[in-house]
């Protein structure tokens, strides 16, 4: 095996370990092609997230090599492997995805749902169409379901990570829902413990979590046109990170309160619960809810 494959997996392992987890059940070609995407994907978050003033130059640099504009990248880029089964369709979902990551270096402050669903296509949805390419799955209507799971974790991962993206000058919750209070506001609010502003938080952070349970039931629908082991995989994956909304709710969408983990008893559940649901679930596909992506129409036709 490739020595760069097992750095992927150590990467999954030490930082994905939600998705390290529902791996168990892939079969070992896929376990190794969904390792080398996250490293691929994580390698170039870290980069946006590094916080050092060449991150846009590194990202933008990136991005020409993935357009063809760079023949190969300089070698302090060298590390990142560019996944060599990837298509047509993950090629442009990676340059999307980097597009995504390049707005993130500057301070972000949405101002309605469309610039959130839009983002988190850019860098979530794409991700659940590189992972169709990874698993082998080509049907067109199944990867338009993949790119909403994409966005529904992204729409989670934004709702556990309210206070920390707030440091990073990061205000992704619209600000129509929360009285356009500045990703500063929230931090003070949080520091200060200002309750009328967590309120108004927390409210936009119930909303968030609504509107991510419309694209869970999405990509859930999705999963019937995967093989069983890799549909229950991507069924322990999707409900692992589900789970953080759940217990975001439990806890009354306390946002400013700590980050919300799940725990190795909480994935074991989740796991013996959707082994279950997948093996009793009736084969009935169902066609895409294109109105889950009409803020998406800058980004059509998406090649699936």
């Amino acid at each position: 095996m490739d020595n760069h494959i097992e750095d992927a997996k150590l990467v999954l392992k030490d930082n994905g370990k939600s998705f390290y987890w529902a791996g168990k059940f892939l079969p070992r070609k896929y376990i190794d092609r969904a390792a080398e995407l996250y490293s691929f994907c994580r390698i170039l978050d870290d980069i946006a997230d590094s916080g050092d003033k060449s991150s846009l130059k590194q990202l933008n640099s990136i991005k020409s090599y993935l357009v063809g504009e760079e023949k190969q990248l300089s070698s302090k880029k060298s590390y990142i492997n560019y996944p060599a089964y990837f298509n047509l369709s993950s090629k442009k979902a990676s340059i999307d995805l980097v597009n995504g990551l390049i707005s993130d270096q500057k301070s972000i402050s949405f101002k309605k749902q469309s610039e959130l669903i839009r983002y988190s296509y850019q860098v979530a949805g794409t991700v659940g169409l590189m992972m169709c390419n990874a698993l082998d799955c080509n049907n067109r209507n199944a990867k338009l379901f993949a790119i909403d799971l994409g966005i529904a974790m992204q729409l989670t991962n934004i709702a556990r990570d309210v206070l920390e993206d707030a440091k990073m000058g990061r205000r992704y919750l619209p600000g129509s829902w929360i009285n356009n209070l500045s990703a500063n506001e929230i931090v003070k609010a949080a520091k200060e413990y200002d309750q009328q502003k967590i309120k108004i938080i927390s409210l936009g952070v119930k909303k968030l979590l609504v509107l991510a349970e419309n694209y869970y039931n999405s990509g859930s629908q999705g999963l019937l046109y995967l093989p069983f082991k890799i549909r229950v995989a991507i069924s322990i994956a999707g409900g692992i990170y589900r789970e953080i909304g759940i217990q975001l709710k439990n806890e009354k969408f306390n946002w400013h309160m700590g980050r919300q983990v799940t725990s190795n008893l909480t994935k074991v559940k989740i796991t013996a619960l959707k082994i279950i649901t997948e093996i009793s679930k009736r084969k009935i596909q169902t066609k895409h809810e294109s109105k889950l992506h009409k803020y998406l129409k800058e980004f059509y036709p998406i090649e699936v």
